[in-house]
């Protein structure tokens, strides 16, 4: 090949290797700008929903509801009276597996203890997923020690009952399909007033589900420097107790992640992304926030919220303060019966069953962080 055509073609090799990897790289970030955009509106959604979770401002409220003030460190918590029977609750909400809630969590049982004021413990678990806990070698509990089961520990310790509050999860899983259902079919149907029924679910459920003002957690709550230092633990345990809980659903999930997240390298090469591809991505992320925003207020939250609030009432129930007007003798007849006002309590195996006790106790419920307030507003305003 002459030198002069030798050169002509390495000057033309190179301007369409450039452009080449030029509009490689424009149709790279064009998809990833896609993506941001759709993990955008998914942000948007959860920051709705927490924005009502505002920073508390610690002043007293006149209302029946017990407002001590809570320090810093212990902003997960919810400190307030029962109305319907007097009784102090205390909600300590938590980051799942994570170290500071498990401490939160153990200091304030321990405190009561010492106290001589804890009463029943309620758990965000049910049964089935308990048993499966417990299932687990010995090593393998201690690695993924949670709240809940450090909790569960101190209620054996102090021989205190141990509720397992939630709703199974059969329960669980069958109404979050019937909600995946109803969800498409009330977007597949607008004409039908779908669109409605699914603007006042989602609405409805977020009134309950995440209340806003005051007397709830604020954003305090979930941005506590202590809980987002360790937070990467929660990261690492919380998968990994699936795996070991669930195999089968765990490797069913993370296939459906790799699965998704593989693109063909001929989508890559593409010169540009078209207005009508991104205005389609960016729809989708908004029927997939949709779907989710239904589900997550509705059948995760708000549903297993009326679950744990009736579990922790029963509880209450058993130690309650108000409504005995029968003086003296009531009290001793009432001392004397030693019956479970719980009868529909699910007790952790090893515990103690629920009985009447007179004097002041502290019903202790150790749940989510998400689901703290709504079962605060069911427990105080719903009653």
């Amino acid at each position: 090949m002459p030198a002069t055509s030798f050169l002509r073609y390495s000057r033309w090799a190179g301007t369409t290797g450039s452009s080449f990897l030029v509009r490689h790289f424009h149709a790279t970030m064009a998809r990833r700008s896609i993506i941001a955009a759709g993990i955008a509106i998914h942000a948007l959604f959860l920051v709705s929903c927490c924005h009502p979770f505002k920073v508390n401002d610690h002043h007293q409220r006149a209302t029946s509801i017990s407002t001590t003030s809570r320090s810093h460190l212990r902003s997960q918590i919810l400190d307030f009276i029962e109305p319907s029977t007097g009784v102090r609750v205390k909600l300590i909400g938590a980051m799942h597996y994570n170290p500071a809630s498990i401490k939160l969590a153990t200091d304030s049982i321990n405190e009561l203890a010492v106290d001589g004021k804890l009463g029943s413990i309620v758990i965000e678990s049910c049964d089935i997923r308990w048993n499966a806990t417990l299932e687990n070698e010995l090593f393998v509990r201690e690695a993924l020690l949670s709240e809940m089961k450090a909790a569960y520990d101190l209620g054996l310790e102090y021989r205190r009952p141990v509720v397992l509050g939630d709703q199974r999860i059969n329960v669980t899983v069958a109404q979050l399909q019937s909600g995946l259902k109803e969800t498409v079919l009330d977007l597949l149907q607008p004409w039908n007033g779908g669109w409605g029924r699914l603007s006042e679910s989602i609405t409805t459920a977020r009134e309950v589900a995440v209340p806003m003002g005051e007397k709830y957690l604020g954003a305090d709550s979930f941005f506590d420097p202590a809980l987002l230092a360790s937070a990467p633990v929660s990261f690492i345990k919380y998968p990994l107790s699936y795996f070991v809980k669930s195999p089968a659903f765990a490797v069913a999930v993370v296939a459906l992640i790799l699965l998704g997240g593989v693109d063909s390298s001929d989508a890559m090469v593409a010169d540009s992304v078209s207005a009508p591809e991104i205005f389609g991505s960016i729809l989708i992320s908004v029927l997939e926030t949709v779907i989710f925003a239904r589900i997550f207020l509705k059948e995760l939250l708000a549903e297993r919220n009326e679950i744990l609030a009736a579990n922790i009432l029963e509880q209450c129930r058993n130690y309650e303060l108000k409504n005995n007007n029968n003086g003296m003798f009531g009290n001793f007849f009432q001392m004397g019966r030693n019956i479970d006002k719980a009868t529909d309590a699910v007790y952790a195996p090893g515990s103690v069953t629920g009985k009447y006790e007179s004097g002041e106790k502290v019903v202790v419920a150790v749940l989510g962080l998400a689901h703290c307030n709504g079962i605060m507003k069911l427990l105080t305003e719903d009653c």
